[in-house]
């Protein structure tokens, strides 16, 4: 076998000047800039552009797949491998250090690292594979398999558009494939994960609206509360420690709430601004439905209202978990939050759903469902991977892990989230300052290269 180690260093700089490329384009779903053959925004489609230009100029054929998602491919026999990534990110919240579209390298050496929103989620995995089918494509050594690379372009929603790419241009699913958009060594189980929105009609005088926020499946990190100028309220806040800022406009305060965010499958990492802002609001202005409400969002697992489960199939990931990202609440005296709630084999969404409207006195409405994903570790596209990622890592005890995340590996059949991020070097995704160190950036090139040539040569 072709020492990927030793091949994947001719692909290094390349690799980084084309992630540094992708950074730059800011692909943020905009609902505003939506036109054919740009179903996502402007920004979207211009990191799917890019990319595709870059794979032309490779020598790959390109399908720009309506707008929906670039297709790379490369071969034309025998079993075909798919790698699926994506191309569009999350919206920018919190304090950046550096641009988080500046794609700006700090530090030396194995601490040198690329700073910038897509690093590592996931527009750092995808470089790393494009390059991985390059370094093949270039060294002869895709023969008798063929490989299609995918980026789409609004996995962070929701992954529509797979499901376009599947679902109406009908393109063929991969024998063998995996999603570099997770945790290495390999993710053979996922959650499932049900969305949905409460809502509430009530009045919360004094308070005029709140808005915070930014997608349903990262933590709420900054939640803006207007109301009636009370000094009283503001030095309550300094006196109980709360993390915020206030400003004044005529009679009106408007009065920010910070937290921390995280990814909406690891809720217990963030700080829910919104449940702050509920439990301010609920001491000081003696509201027990706002006091109520903050002790369930700060509880990540659902065991305060009894909608919590464990699965075992999923061992030390085994509990449920609930995020509430966005929240509003307006003139017409509505509430609304939204809810990302992920459980195992033995979780019950109805039940869940119920219990927590029963706690709260809020209706729920399910938006969609994610199915729950576990696949055989002793199968042949398990243990291949496991065996290149083993190879080209010598860590040879790592074992398969299960996940509350959830990716393409869903809506691609035959397929199973395969990094890219190491252990303890996750890259704050979702978070400000997002990031990739470029020594890892280099090993996913060569655990991809070997990953995809020996899915390529599986015997049947």
């Amino acid at each position: 076998m072709a020492n990927f180690k030793k091949l994947a260093k001719n692909y290094e700089k390349t690799g980084v000047l084309a992630l540094q490329e992708m950074v730059h384009r800011p692909s943020v779903y905009d609902e505003k800039t939506i036109e054919k053959g740009a179903p996502y925004g402007k920004e979207v489609k211009e990191a799917l552009d890019y990319l595709a230009s870059l794979a032309k100029s490779y020598g790959f054929a390109v399908d720009t797949c309506e707008g929906y998602a670039t297709e790379i491919s490369y071969g034309e026999n025998g079993p075909l491998i798919g790698i699926y990534a994506h191309s569009d990110v999350v919206p920018v919240s919190g304090k950046w250090d550096n641009p988080p579209f500046g794609g700006k390298i700090v530090g030396e050496g194995k601490e040198a690292k690329m700073i910038g929103r897509g690093t590592s989620d996931d527009k750092g995995p995808l470089i790393a594979s494009l390059m991985a089918i390059k370094l093949l494509k270039d060294n002869g050594l895709i023969k008798g398999y063929r490989v299609r690379l995918v980026s789409g372009g609004d996995e962070e929603r929701g992954s529509s558009c797979l499901e376009h790419y599947f679902g109406v241009l009908k393109k063929p699913h991969c024998d063998y494939g995996f999603t570099p958009d997770a945790s290495f060594p390999l993710i053979y189980a996922e959650k499932a994960i049900s969305r949905a929105n409460a809502s509430k009609m009530i009045d919360l005088s004094p308070v005029l609206a709140m808005d915070g926020g930014t997608v349903a499946n990262a933590v709420c990190d900054r939640l803006v509360v207007t109301l009636p100028s009370d000094k009283k309220f503001a030095a309550f806040l300094k006196e109980k420690g709360y993390d915020f800022d206030v400003s004044t406009a005529g009679s009106i305060d408007i009065v920010t709430f910070k937290g921390k965010s995280a990814h909406g499958s690891t809720p217990s990492f963030g700080v829910n601004a919104a449940g702050k802002a509920f439990e301010a609001l609920g001491a000081f202005y003696k509201n027990e439905f706002l006091s109520k409400l903050a002790t369930v969002v700060f509880d990540p697992t659902g065991k305060t209202f009894g909608g919590d489960s464990y699965s075992p199939d999923f061992g030390k990931e085994g509990n449920s978990s609930f995020n509430y990202g966005v929240v509003k609440y307006d003139s017409r005296k509505v509430l609304t939050i939204s809810i990302d709630h992920r459980y195992g084999e033995k979780g019950d969404k109805d039940k869940s759903f119920r219990a927590f409207s029963e706690a709260t006195g809020m209706n729920v409405n399910v938006m969609g469902e994610s199915r729950l994903l576990h696949f055989d570790q002793k199968s042949p596209l398990v243990s291949t991977l496991m065996k290149s990622y083993k190879r080209m890592t010598h860590k040879f005890f790592d074992k398969p892990i299960a996940i509350g995340g959830g990716t393409y590996a869903k809506e691609a059949k035959n397929c199973v989230a395969y990094g890219s991020a190491f252990a303890g070097r996750e890259g704050d995704i979702h978070s400000p300052n997002e990031y990739i160190y470029l020594e890892d950036f280099y090993k996913q090139i060569a655990i991809y290269a070997d990953a995809i040539y020996s899915l390529g040569t599986i015997k049947k």
